[in-house]
């Protein structure tokens, strides 16, 4: 079978993929599948076979063609392409001058997000009317059942790291929007951990890469092990990889992540040098996309790697309590209105993070939280600052926004602002509450964002879709 016919399976994985897909070829049941347009995309040289026709002339004609063409049965019309559901028939067709009867399982095939994109069929013979075959039923059911696990075992090399066995990047994120449909829909808690091989480099350059995929894939084992069964690691690429957690909170998240760092140091992956990680946490922040809580868990983990490796780092904001209990929201917050939009789709979006991005700071000043979580709050609202500041800029040179010196002065002079706040809550045990909404709402919201920034949003009109603020 093809790999366009395996759920997009990637050709990393071709070792494994191509037993199984010998095993479909060269099966004794008719094996075919047909795209929604009613065309053939793969058949088997057993279907083919009874069609007197080669394989390999199959794909891409229709299906009322080629069984009008060959005179074949009606009953081993895959049909609808839309169907949903598995379904099992026994079905009597002519074949030549003979009754042959045939099990037959229909089954839809479908891409990451659920839609149907083809349908399949597996038809086992049981025998003529006089019945040819000990019996029949049984001996079809038994191999319908070892081609269905072949097709469940492609599908999942196409979601399965070639290397170290852990999921790939398609699985995390068909995964991770089912966790965040249900955190929108019932609240649920849910965190991702990014962890990150400590000077992997070296090791495969000092080691060789044998030794480094040994790492590798010793790495997953023992993270694998050290995870529930509901949790999942995924090798994001290189010697990155993430951990899903389910039904985990900020604080449970952390905890996890300080148990997998020790979990590695003990278990000496490597006899000639010492294997750590580096992990950033984040839980989902609801609204947020999953690029986005990924980032969040991403800076976390560059920012472990930055203050000497073998450390945990989280994203500051979470919705719940340290006794687990979920926080309501904040008596003073900034609200984002409708008003406030510029009609630029990525100046808007980074607009309205800037204001989740305050508020966490807010909420974190309010409560009087741990001056570590204030300041994570403030690093990467100053973070951010910095980084739309910087790609606004290049937006007014590029749509030619004629103010855009003084605007780019004023850049600098709120960057000041931030850097001192952030400066001095470092130095301090507390931040003044009333100083802190004073920048936030007054100073960036107020004068800036909804003041200064709608005098170049005329200038936007439709800037290129490539153009990012």
């Amino acid at each position: 079978m093809s790999e366009t016919l395996i759920l997009s399976a990637n050709p990393a994985h071709d070792a494994r993929a191509s037993l199984v897909q010998s095993l479909v070829a060269q099966s004794p049941a008719l094996i075919a599948i047909r795209g929604n347009d009613g065309t053939y995309l793969y058949a088997n040289e057993s279907f083919a076979q009874l069609l007197n026709l080669p394989a390999e002339s199959l794909p891409g004609r229709h299906e009322d063609d080629v069984l009008h063409t060959a005179g074949a049965p009606r009953a081993l019309r895959i049909g609808n392409s839309a169907a949903t559901e598995v379904t099992h028939s026994e079905e009597e067709a002519i074949v030549g001058l003979r009754a042959r009867r045939f099990l037959i399982t229909r089954f839809p095939l479908r891409a990451g997000d659920s839609e149907v994109i083809a349908s399949g069929m597996i038809a086992t013979e049981i025998g003529t009317r006089t019945g040819s075959l000990p019996n029949p039923a049984e001996y079809a059911e038994a191999r319908h059942a070892e081609l269905l696990h072949a097709l469940e075992q492609m599908e999942r090399i196409a979601y399965t790291d070639r290397l170290t066995g852990a999921w790939n990047r398609r699985h995390l994120e068909d995964a991770a929007l089912l966790e965040m449909s249900r955190a929108e829909r019932h609240g649920h808690a849910v965190s991702l951990l990014v962890l990150d091989v400590d000077h992997f480099k070296e090791i495969n350059d000092q080691l060789g890469h044998a030794v480094g995929d040994y790492v590798l894939v010793e790495l997953v084992r023992r993270i694998r092990s050290g995870i529930r069964r509901a949790d999942t690691i995924t090798r994001w690429g290189g010697e990155e990889f993430v951990v899903l957690a389910p039904d985990t909170a900020l604080r449970e998240a952390k905890q996890l992540a300080h148990k997998l760092c020790a979990r590695v140091e003990e278990a000496h992956l490597s006899s000639a040098r010492p294997v750590t990680i580096s992990v950033g946490v984040a839980e989902y922040h609801c609204g947020e996309g999953f690029e986005h809580w990924l980032a969040r868990a991403d800076r976390a983990m560059y920012r472990a790697k930055n203050t000497g490796r073998n450390r945990v780092v989280a994203d500051p904001y979470s919705a719940y309590a340290s006794d687990g209990t979920r926080l309501a929201s904040s008596p003073v917050e900034l609200v984002w209105r409708e008003s406030y939009r510029s009609g630029n789709e990525r100046v808007d979006h980074q607009h309205r993070q800037l204001f989740k991005h305050a508020n966490r700071l807010l909420q974190a000043v309010i409560a009087h939280a741990p001056r570590a979580e204030v300041l994570e709050a403030m690093e990467v609202l100053v973070e951010d600052i910095t980084t739309h500041f910087t790609e606004e800029e290049r937006l007014h040179a590029a749509i030619g926004y004629p103010d855009r010196e003084a605007h780019a002065a004023e850049h600098g002079h709120l960057l000041a602002l931030a850097n001192d706040l952030f400066e001095r809550a470092r130095l301090d045990a507390e931040l003044p509450i009333a100083e802190v909404f004073q920048f936030l709402a007054y100073d960036i919201v107020a004068q800036h964002l909804v003041g200064a920034d709608r005098q170049y949003f005329p200038y936007l009109e439709t800037p290129p879709a490539s153009t990012s603020t």
